[in-house]
């Protein structure tokens, strides 16, 4: 490898910063997250508390995995639905069937009141930018 091409200093550091992110994400505690991502916990535990840039990541990378599983489990609503039709003439005792479909439907109307809560935050947002302007 030419010295051009290995990493320098700072993109070690990022690659770093990216797998503790990714093992914050994943490990249970911050000493697995810490062997997992090659560096010592005091280092994570540092980053946690004194760099804003790398706690953004973090919340970031957090919200896109949380959005992801969401998007999935709307996706899901329909069938969901379609068990609920189906427990209506059902006979037998559906107790599991319809708990999962009650946690989807509630899932999915919590998502759309999220949305529509956001949605009014960015009108006062954008209705208080405009008063400011004046």
């Amino acid at each position: 490898m030419a010295a051009n091409d290995r990493p320098s200093r700072g993109q070690k550091a990022d690659a770093s910063r990216e797998r503790a992110i990714a093992a914050l994400l994943s490990e249970r505690s911050l000493s697995a997250a810490a062997r997992r991502a090659g560096v010592i916990e005091r280092t994570i535990r540092r980053w946690l508390t004194e760099d804003t840039e790398f706690k953004a990541d973090l919340v970031q990378s957090r919200r896109a995995i949380f959005e992801a599983g969401v998007e999935r489990a709307q996706a899901l609503t329909g069938l969901a639905v379609e068990t609920l039709c189906d427990l209506l003439g059902e006979k037998k005792c559906p107790a599991v069937r319809l708990g999962a479909s009650r946690l989807l439907l509630e899932f999915s109307s919590n998502r759309n009141d999220a949305a529509t809560i956001m949605a009014k935050l960015e009108e006062l947002e954008r209705l208080q930018r405009e008063a400011v302007k004046r």
